[in-house]
């Protein structure tokens, strides 16, 4: 029997939904489907090309984070 594991993004105010398994994604964080983001690149940042948790996805990219009150939760952490 596998251990179902939270989503990380619970753990910060935000305003999806939630729903499917959270899965271990690259960035070492628990999250579902909805809650991952595959950042594509620029051609310049080949580095940064994967998928990402929403919330590392905001902490690297806050700009492009696609939920307002996450990206103020992230914003405010520094």
């Amino acid at each position: 029997m596998s251990a179902q594991h939270e989503c990380y993004i619970e753990q910060f105010p935000h305003s999806l939904p939630h729903r499917d398994q959270a899965e271990l994604r690259p960035c070492g964080h628990y999250a579902c489907p909805p809650h991952t983001i595959t950042y594509y690149g620029t051609g310049e940042d080949e580095e940064l090309v994967g998928d990402y948790c929403m919330v590392c996805y905001s902490r690297r990219f806050p700009h492009l984070c696609p939920d307002p009150l996450l990206r103020r939760a992230v914003l405010s952490e520094s």
